[in-house]
């Protein structure tokens, strides 16, 4: 678990589209290891004085420093060992202690949740824990991270998660493939799936907003094709779930199978733009920014 560049940016970002670190909990001790350069610039964008070498020595490894440059004036780790320093120990599988809800304005997820058997109990708890008007923030696994945790998670999974019947709304959802950003559309909104197939690891970010206190905490998240489908009338048959660019999928469809597998590893290495709509670019100033967020 820990911060690396990409996250550090992240957050930067959350920062200045008005997220407030004041009260920040961290799903296990985040480790903080950017790169130096990249540190600089972060540092620049946030006011912070002190060189990428001297805010490196007083972090000592850990990420307390760089959320106090955020604002952060209560930073606590909760894990479920105190191996790390965690100031709370308490298992994410399990209900926490109700002192625990609405007592922080930021949960943070670093790579933590992957490794939790108990996925609903555990964003249960981190939902539980935001006040109203607060955030949660993830970095997480997306696609080719196969081995390193209990599992990788889709971008619906978060949007149909942070719903405003669960009191929340999903501010913004990104991927970082390769060396790229890119703005992730809801698949209830485009009304299709979106889909990512690709050769390299790939992780999540993910922010959402506390709006109020849950309408229905126990209604289960459907995937938004499904729902529509079971709701259309033999009148109005769903279209089957399409990934991308609706004519670049017709257009496959009409190759035989064999030129597709021979095709696959070089359409998977193409830009993600290039092929799904669904997917919208981002520069590195742009997520310092804050320009990433939906709502």
């Amino acid at each position: 678990m820990g911060i690396d560049s990409d996250t550090m940016k992240f957050l930067a970002g959350a920062q200045r589209a008005g997220v407030s670190f004041q009260r920040t909990a961290m799903l296990g001790r985040q480790n903080f290891y950017p790169s130096v350069s990249e540190l600089g610039k972060t540092l620049d964008g946030l006011g912070v004085r002190e060189t990428p070498g001297e805010f490196l020595a007083r972090s000592d490894g850990y990420a307390e420093h760089f959320f106090q440059a955020l604002g952060a004036e209560e930073i606590v780790a909760i894990d479920n060992s105190a191996y790390e320093g965690a100031a709370i120990v308490a298992d994410m599988n399990a209900s926490l202690d109700p002192s625990f809800q609405s007592r922080f304005s930021v949960v943070f997820d670093g790579g933590c949740l992957e490794h939790i058997f108990n996925f609903p109990q555990a964003i249960r708890n981190c939902m539980e824990m935001v006040a109203i008007g607060g955030h949660f923030l993830a970095a997480t696994p997306a696609n080719n991270y196969c081995g390193h945790g209990f599992y990788q998670f889709s971008p619906e999974l978060f949007f149909r998660v942070f719903s405003a019947e669960r009191g929340f709304i999903a501010r913004a959802v990104l991927l970082k493939d390769g060396a790229t950003w890119y703005q992730v559309k809801d698949p209830a909104e485009v009304g299709e799936r979106v889909e990512l197939r690709n050769t390299r690891p790939t992780l999540l970010f993910v922010l959402a907003k506390k709006i109020a206190d849950p309408q229905s905490s126990t209604k289960i998240p459907q995937q938004s094709d499904y729902v529509r489908r079971w709701v259309e009338t033999d009148k109005s048959p769903a279209r089957p779930p399409r990934n991308g660019n609706d004519f670049l999928a017709r257009l496959r469809d009409k190759f035989p199978s064999g030129v597709k597998e021979f095709c696959r590893p070089w359409l998977t290495n193409l830009p993600i733009g290039m092929r799904s709509t669904h997917f919208t670019k981002m520069s590195d100033p742009q997520v310092l920014a804050g320009k990433f967020c939906l709502r």
